[in-house]
């Protein structure tokens, strides 16, 4: 029996992929700097945490599973196989290897921000569009979980806010650092503004992972 797929299932295997990008460009960056052990370390987390192929169709990867249960364990394992990377690197390079993965991420996010801007045909476009196209990229749970709310929307200042992190059992499962997770994915948010608009800048002004009660994030337009 076929699948039906709609499109909401096609968008969630896009943020999917959003995340595999963002973990792809930690991995590359970790192999520039570290080289044969790079691969080492990689090699080692990829027999735990296999990885995937972004050439297979979401039809092929569902195949014998619900959908919903099927998108939710491709999510799980994206986010998983990430912070494992994360993990293995900093717990052998240290603060080295969370500032390269931080600052990936970040680059990552701006070419994310610049193709959703070109995909869009957006130019200089608001804060409130630039979360709108944040939500459209960034894989924060399936529909069905409470991810980001907008708590103040204007085109010169949008703020969302998270009262429960979807992600920190995934990172938490891999050995990551929630702290440096959280660093890793709001560098990459911060970039991805910025390649949707320059103007833009992020602020994180609260995180659960820091002991606050909820996350409170912005994007504004600077003069």
């Amino acid at each position: 029996m076929s699948l039906v797929l709609g499109p909401v299932h096609h968008w969630m295997y896009k943020k999917i992929k959003t995340t595999e990008a963002r973990e792809s460009f930690v991995a590359n960056a970790f192999k520039e700097k570290y080289g044969q052990a790079a691969d080492e370390i990689l090699n080692n987390v990829y027999e735990k945490y296999p990885q995937s192929n972004p050439d297979t169709p979401l039809e092929e990867l569902l195949e014998g599973v619900a959908i919903h249960q099927g998108i939710q364990e491709l999510i799980i394992k994206a986010e998983t196989r990430e912070a494992a990377t994360i993990a293995a690197f900093c717990e052998k390079y240290g603060d080295e290897a969370k500032e390269l993965a931080v600052k990936a991420a970040h680059d990552c996010g701006v070419e994310c921000g610049k193709k959703a801007a070109q995909e869009n045909n957006e130019i200089g476009c608001t804060a409130s569009r630039a979360f709108e196209l944040l939500s459209g990229s960034f894989c924060d749970g399936m529909p069905c979980d409470r991810g980001a709310q907008v708590t103040d929307e204007s085109d010169a200042r949008t703020t969302w806010d998270h009262t429960d992190c979807i992600h920190e059992s995934y990172w938490k499962d891999a050995g990551a650092s929630f702290e440096t997770m959280c660093e890793l994915v709001t560098s990459w948010i911060a970039g991805f503004g910025e390649g949707v608009n320059p103007k833009i800048k992020y602020t994180r002004e609260k995180a659960i992972a820091f002991g606050d009660s909820e996350c409170i994030s912005t994007y504004e337009i600077s003069a």
